[in-house]
């Protein structure tokens, strides 16, 4: 009687299961990275509203005129995703990057904030808040504008 010998090597079904539990892994990483990678293009986003809106309000006090950042969307419930900056009586439209919008957090809060010279300060006594959002993502960012003073706070929370 002849002994059969195995040889060295994998069987079909090994290879199988491995290249399985690789693709299971695979589209997990991939899933969690894909939503970090859309939470970064909101941060994105909002961060860069925030840099126009202290950019605005900076100029205002060297320059001594006054300085306006109005959204394109008057009401919470139809987000923009474009934005103008009024610096020294010349007006600029911003787009926000990857499907950004920015709206008024209420139907009460301004669309425009308007920073008066020589200090800064915003036009709306009670302060503005604005809500960031994506389609893409659940996570919503907030901008506010601080009563008098003009102090732009970018937060996660209302």
């Amino acid at each position: 009687m002849k002994r059969l010998v195995k040889s060295p090597g994998f069987t079909l079904v090994e290879l199988l299961v491995v290249i399985t539990i690789i693709g299971i892994l695979a589209a997990a990483f991939a899933f969690t990275s894909l939503r970090g990678w859309r939470v970064q293009q909101l941060q994105e986003g909002a961060g860069q509203l925030v840099a126009d809106l202290e950019r605005a309000r900076s100029l205002a006090q060297r320059n001594s005129q006054d300085s306006t950042v109005t959204l394109g969307s008057t009401s919470v419930s139809v987000p923009s995703g474009s934005y103008s900056v009024t610096l020294s009586g010349t007006a600029r439209t911003y787009t926000l990057p990857n499907g950004v919008r920015a709206a008024p957090s209420t139907g009460t809060t301004p669309n425009t904030a308007t920073f008066t010279a020589p200090y800064g300060e915003l036009g709306n006594t009670t302060g503005v808040v604005w809500v960031v959002s994506s389609p893409l993502v659940s996570n919503q960012l907030y901008v506010k504008l601080v009563g008098v003073t003009g102090k732009v706070i970018l937060s996660a929370t209302y």
